[in-house]
């Protein structure tokens, strides 16, 4: 199951990086996009990122044998970016958790 996901999560990155060098009105919505709301943008970037370096550091063992040094120990690359994901996907959920309007 997870491979499959990678492979979509791969397959999407693919055809929207193509999009952003051939088409120019899906360049323009997508840096709109990005002026209206920079943050939320580049954090949605970000955790995509490290869940694709998570699930590829897991099936190819190339990038799985990368080591990051982090305060003196070496992790290996797709942990530190499972670890990542996880702290993401957990800061989503409360940052969406605080958006949303409360009754009293």
């Amino acid at each position: 199951m997870g491979a499959i996901i990678a492979v979509m999560m791969t397959g999407f990155a693919a055809v929207g990086v193509y999009k952003l060098f051939t088409q120019s009105d899906f360049r323009k919505n997508l840096f709109g996009e990005f002026a209206a709301s920079p943050v939320e943008t580049t954090f949605i970037f970000a955790l995509c990122a490290c869940m694709l370096l998570c699930f590829w550091g897991v099936f190819v063992p190339v990038l799985g044998t990368i080591k990051i040094p982090i305060m003196g120990k070496r992790y290996e690359l797709w942990a530190v970016a499972g670890i990542a994901s996880l702290v993401g996907f957990a800061i989503m959920v409360f940052y969406t958790w605080l958006k949303t309007p409360r009754s009293r």
